[in-house]
């Protein structure tokens, strides 16, 4: 079977390269490569952080379109939301709210962050998650929400529960997918 003219060419400088001197990259190229790679696997704790803060407002805020938390929200009047409240315990509905209001962001945020990023976080997303918790349920109290102290100190809790489970879910299922 005849060669083309092509496959010929390809043959000359598929030989070339092999014949040819090695060469390595330089100094300059070898510490600007691992700088690089050291940057993809080792993200900054802050930019990461900064990263899941901004997914989890941002989706905090959408679920404000939905169910108000402590009478603050985006939605109109919803008869559903007010007759469950009357019907559920106090301390049940807050922690229910705080889990429902984190978890989308949670979820969504163990979507977003890389690998690396992810393993950034490792076992200090507990504390994260208590430090969000509570600093969301005060920024809704400064903000003047109807915040009844008794039961609606479950909210933190409901909402450390909804970061946790929501965030540990999706991760653990993006490993079983990979």
């Amino acid at each position: 079977m005849r060669e083309t003219e092509l496959e010929q060419e390809l043959v000359k400088e598929f030989a070339e390269f092999i014949d040819a001197k090695q060469t390595a990259p330089g100094q300059a190229a070898d510490a600007a490569i691992l700088r690089m790679v050291e940057k993809d696997l080792r993200p900054a704790h802050w930019k990461v952080y900064t990263k899941f803060t901004l997914v989890e407002v941002a989706a905090g805020l959408t679920t404000l379109t939905i169910c108000p938390q402590f009478g603050l929200g985006f939605a109109q009047h919803n008869e559903f939301l007010h007759a469950l409240h009357s019907a559920t315990p106090p301390v049940a509905f807050y922690l229910l709210c705080g889990l429902f209001f984190v978890l989308l962001g949670a979820a969504l945020s163990g979507l977003v962050l890389h690998r690396d990023e992810i393993r950034v976080v490792g076992n200090s997303r507990y504390s994260y998650f208590a430090v969000y918790s509570v600093l969301t349920y005060l920024s809704f109290v400064a903000f003047g929400a109807e915040a009844f102290a008794g039961g609606s100190l479950t909210w933190p809790l409901g909402a450390m529960l909804g970061n946790v489970f929501g965030f540990a879910t999706v991760v653990r299922l993006r490993r079983v997918r990979i």
